[in-house]
């Protein structure tokens, strides 16, 4: 039988209809990919606060204290937020993480405490349950008796900087840490629990950065950052966040000269002490978050640590992360809309800032830092970076 020249051209593809479907899939992609920037914000000017730090959430206050090169960090929420928390380093030292599990019955944090002293450290915290307890603020257990609920995290800084082993933060830090704590600007580099921090074997401190995302919608982050790992790239002298700058936050340093001139690349920074470690860090916004979105935001942010400091999250670092909700607005304020949930893109949007508000709180931890004895700050190991 001769072979039918119709069903011969049914099976040749026309070019002209291949080009068409393929044109098609591209404009389904390139819509697609236009949904997640304009979801999560991406195509947007990004607007720090008022302040650049944590404080702009409205319901959120900061106090330091600190004293020979060791110290505590308390971010106080005075009329209760709703807490979530993400650990992924291997090391942790903390107190009441399995409070915030979704699945777990108290759903408001009362403070969040950071604090260096390693495990030792997480003594602050009960000088700050003691105030919140004289100023009747917690967990009413009937009686007009309260709870406090303080969360806490430590990085491990003891016997640093000619201090003794034992001298760490105890009750009385964490009392006149909370008995400092205010709004409007925060104090950054070596105070609170970045006292005593290194980070890649340059000196570390505590660092915060904030988005406005508009309609009153604010994202702030603060960090004590005393990581194993750099926020420099060997290659470069470049701090690895520094891309993230909004409106000229970080005085736009430049590629150290030395390094431009040589075309060598720079020596790996000092290698990290094991068990010596940790990037600790309290996240918050003003929207109405559960106790699962609080979790999912801190997930999200870990992204942030990640991509300003290398490694992150290692067997010898115990990174955490806390997130605070003061439910001040509707998470709908945000007016995002996905065909997948209008809710999942405010969280999803909510995550995406808190990374990048991490990444550039880690920044203004290392360029805020101050070179103690041999522990240069970023500032002085690389001054061309900032030369005019």
């Amino acid at each position: 039988m001769g072979e039918n020249p119709n069903r011969r051209r049914q099976l040749i593809p026309d070019k002209s209809s291949t080009s068409e479907v393929s044109m098609a899939r591209k404009c389904v992609s390139a819509a697609i990919i236009l949904a997640v920037v304009f979801a999560f914000g991406l195509g947007a000017q990004v607007l720090t606060g008022p302040n650049n730090a944590i404080t702009d959430v409205p319901g959120i206050l900061v106090g330091n204290y600190d004293s020979n090169f060791t110290g505590t960090t308390v971010i106080f929420a005075p009329k209760g937020a709703v807490g979530g928390v993400d650990v992924r380093g291997s090391a942790p030292g903390s107190r009441e993480t399995d409070l915030l599990r979704p699945t777990n019955l108290v759903d408001k944090v009362d403070a969040v405490v950071l604090t260096g002293g390693s495990a030792f450290g997480l003594a602050a915290a009960q000088g700050v349950m003691t105030w919140l307890e004289e100023n009747k603020i917690g967990w009413g257990v009937g009686g007009g008796n309260v709870v406090p609920i303080v969360p806490a995290a430590v990085l491990f800084d003891p016997g640093r900087f000619g201090r003794p082993f034992n001298y760490w933060p105890d009750a009385s830090f964490g009392y006149l840490a909370i008995t400092a704590a205010k709004g409007g600007p925060v104090a950054m580099g070596n105070v609170g629990a970045g006292a005593g921090a290194i980070a890649g074997g340059l000196k570390g401190g505590l660092g915060t950065a904030s988005q406005n995302l508009g309609d009153g919608v604010f994202v702030g982050a603060i960090v004590a950052t005393n990581a194993g790992g750099s926020a420099v790239n060997p290659a470069t002298g470049e701090l690895y966040a520094s891309y993230l700058e909004v409106g000229g936050e970080f005085g736009s340093p430049k590629k150290p000269l030395a390094l431009l001139q040589s075309g060598t690349e720079m020596a790996m920074i000092d290698a990290m002490e094991p068990a010596k470690n940790t990037t600790i860090v309290c996240i918050a916004t003003n929207v109405k978050l559960t106790k699962a979105q609080a979790q999912k935001i801190a997930e999200m942010a870990h992204d942030g640590m990640a991509r300003a400091i290398r490694p992150s999250h290692t067997m010898f670092d115990g990174d955490t992360v806390f997130v605070l909700g003061t439910g001040l607005l509707d998470l709908a304020t945000l007016k995002q809309v996905a065909v997948w949930g209008n809710e999942a893109a405010n969280v999803s949007k909510l995550g995406a800032a808190a990374a990048d508000v991490l990444s550039r709180a880690i920044v203004h931890a290392i360029l805020n830092a101050q070179t103690v004895g041999t522990v240069l700050s970023y500032k002085d190991k690389y001054p061309t970076a900032f030369a005019k």
